[in-house]
């Protein structure tokens, strides 16, 4: 009975399901909810109601069901897969990860499971993991496109350009012209910063895909690197026609246009995407740097307030370990034996390496670790209630539960981070394991954290405000994902360890 049902209670299952696919969801759940009273063991209808409860933005009865349903149907995959789902959408990044593997174990070479645990290992950062598990899915599916341009995607990540366009290019050969392959190619161009070369291949994809927002918008981003602002931004503009809701290119016009002298045209487009959007950090941080060169410094400070928004705490113990010594040792050890990747082209790292994102609940050090996070966010959230304004709702997610993601920075002697924010976070910030002692000893800002300097491809007249704080081992600073940060170089014989992290509100992923 654990699978099939007869009679009347099958009827009721096909009357559920019926419900379900026309988007009548209280119908839906009622049905399945009679059909679990006869047969509470159905795995069938467990799977579905699981699903139905996801959509209804019920996550813990989703998370139960589809348990349940895993368990009334030991050998199918499908359940787990969708457990995995959930937890995905509730944040719960390792956790999918974890379900998706067992998923495997049941099925092995399962294609469902396959490309979604593909894009999970390379959400988070574990980018050999997820080459090798589209490697294995593509043995299966040589033609899968999402998976070959995912793939594609994943050798980016993992700083190998040339892999990238091979394994692109290897697709193009027995799909030739096909839009998606070359937007996608034309992406990892821009991302190796062959923007010339870049051109006719987002144009070819273009050509027959012309509502491609994503590639116009790389489109657009060549065109500008190439000093071709006006025709940048007229594939911007074609972007937000393709589709109305992409921050990348709303951001990156009201900068262009900006940059061509309509500062008020830049200033209206940014605040009407605000407007649909509260809070989108890409065009929020773009627009704060237009609003202090149009001299409205009210609403500028609001948003880049950098003395009143960036927190700084220096950790003097941790509970459970003997001392901070002890505590940062340990955290230390985890992240040298943990996977690293040197300089991925995507990142911000330079003349360093970089973990992918680590299991907070494995070890008892990085437990406590996303302890001190949790304490950090609650003793900043009276302060960002306080802040006022429609235009960065800083307050927005303070009641809102909230997932931790982090990861760990290692940079040698002249090591650094370029200029980037954290545009899918809340709030982001950093602790510092093991700070190398020449790092503040010589009296200059060498090897200090500085917020306030966007990326060099942004057009500002004014000089912006910055803030530098030294780093100290057991130092952890917390500061909106809006604001732009950056490492300065430093000469050291040791190396410079750090953990980043992210907060960010459940479902937001």
């Amino acid at each position: 009975m654990s699978g099939a049902v007869s009679g009347a209670t099958g009827d009721w299952l096909e009357a559920a399901i019926a419900a379900h696919q026309r988007g009548a969801l209280e119908e839906a759940e009622a049905a399945y909810a009679r059909v679990l009273a006869v047969a509470p063991a159905n795995a069938r209808a467990l799977r579905l109601r699981g699903i139905l409860a996801r959509e209804r933005g019920d996550l813990e009865q989703s998370r139960r069901l589809l348990g349940e349903a895993a368990a009334a149907a030991p050998h199918d995959p499908e359940p787990l897969s969708e457990l995995a789902l959930t937890e995905l959408l509730a944040g719960s990044f390792a956790a999918g990860e974890r379900q998706l593997r067992a998923a495997l174990e049941r099925a092995p070479g399962n294609l469902k499971a396959l490309a979604n645990l593909g894009a999970v290992l390379l959400y988070r950062g574990h980018v050999r993991e997820a080459i090798t598990v589209y490697q294995q899915l593509l043995e299966q599916r040589p033609d899968d496109l999402e998976a070959l341009s995912n793939l594609a995607q994943a050798f980016v990540e993992a700083g190998d350009g040339e892999a990238a366009l091979a394994a692109l290019d290897d697709a193009l050969d027995f799909a030739p012209g096909h839009p998606q392959l070359l937007a996608a190619r034309g992406g990892v161009l821009c991302a190796l910063g062959e923007f010339a070369e870049a051109l006719p291949v987002l144009e070819q994809a273009l050509s027959i895909e012309p509502r491609d927002d994503i590639a116009l918008a790389n489109l657009g981003y060549a065109l500008a690197s190439l000093g071709r602002h006006d025709s940048a931004a007229g594939a911007l503009r074609r972007a937000l026609a393709a589709n109305p809701d992409n921050a990348r290119a709303a951001a990156d016009l009201v900068n262009l246009l900006h940059r061509l002298g309509d500062s008020a045209g830049a200033a209206s487009l940014g605040e009407r995407f605000l407007a649909r959007h509260p809070g989108e950090r890409l065009v929020l941080a773009t627009l704060a740097l237009l609003w202090r060169d149009l001299g409205r410094e009210q609403e500028a400070a609001a948003v880049l307030d950098l003395d009143g928004l960036v927190f700084v705490t220096d950790i003097p113990a941790v509970e459970g370990f003997a001392d901070l010594a002890e505590f940062n040792a340990t955290l230390g050890g985890l992240i040298v034996s943990a996977p690293q990747l040197d300089e991925p082209l995507s990142k911000a790292t330079r003349g360093g390496s970089q973990t992918g994102e680590l299991d907070l609940e494995g070890q008892p050090a990085l437990q406590a670790f996303a302890g001190l996070v949790a304490a950090a966010v609650d003793s900043a959230t009276p302060a960002l209630r306080r802040r006022a304004g429609a235009a960065h709702e800083l307050a927005r997610y303070a009641d809102q539960p909230w997932g931790l993601r982090a990861w760990a920075t290692l940079l040698a002697s002249g090591g650094h981070q370029t200029p980037h924010m954290h545009p899918q976070a809340w709030l982001s910030g950093v602790y510092y394991v093991s700070v190398p002692e020449e790092i503040g000893a010589g009296g200059d800002e060498a090897g200090f954290i500085e917020f306030g300097t966007p990326p060099e491809r942004y057009f500002t007249r004014e000089q912006p405000v910055t803030r530098r704080i030294e780093p100290c081992e057991g130092r952890l600073i917390l500061f909106p994902s809006y604001l732009y940060h950056r490492t300065l170089p430093f000469d050291a014989a040791s190396v410079r360890i750090s953990l980043a992290f992210d907060v960010v509100p459940r479902g937001a992923g």
